[in-house]
């Protein structure tokens, strides 16, 4: 299994597990160009996602292996509060180190696909 697909399943069930992250794995996201610890933020930021959107998650995943960097693309989708739903099409570029564990990830999507998420989230 690809890092990126393992990294793809760690948000799906928000569990990280052990292992998977090194110490000091980062996130960094196209729409705000912040870098934020992946543990536990980006894992608190999907919880956060669904506690308003519940069936939040990524759909239709493809994940590409090219050694120390591997590709998922996928659809972020769900629906809202008022019943819409939104799609978005993504890319996770996940970098490791020489131990495989995860160092860094960086979110590839289009802001404008995201805004009624945004809108929702408040």
């Amino acid at each position: 299994m690809t890092a990126a697909a393992r990294v793809v399943d760690a948000l799906t069930t928000l569990d990280p597990g052990e292992g998977l992250f090194a110490p000091g794995a980062v996130t960094w996201h196209s729409f705000d160009g912040v870098e934020a610890p992946t543990v536990p933020d980006t894992v608190e930021s999907v919880r956060a996602i669904r506690r308003v959107v519940p069936d939040f998650g990524m759909a239709e995943v493809r994940t590409h292996d090219a050694g120390a960097v591997s590709v998922a693309q996928y659809t972020l989708r769900g629906t809202l509060p008022d019943g819409g739903v939104f799609r978005a099409p993504a890319v996770l570029v996940v970098h490791t180190g020489d131990d495989g564990r995860v160092t860094r990830i960086e979110e590839y999507v289009d802001t404008a696909q995201l805004a009624p998420l945004f809108a929702a989230l408040g």
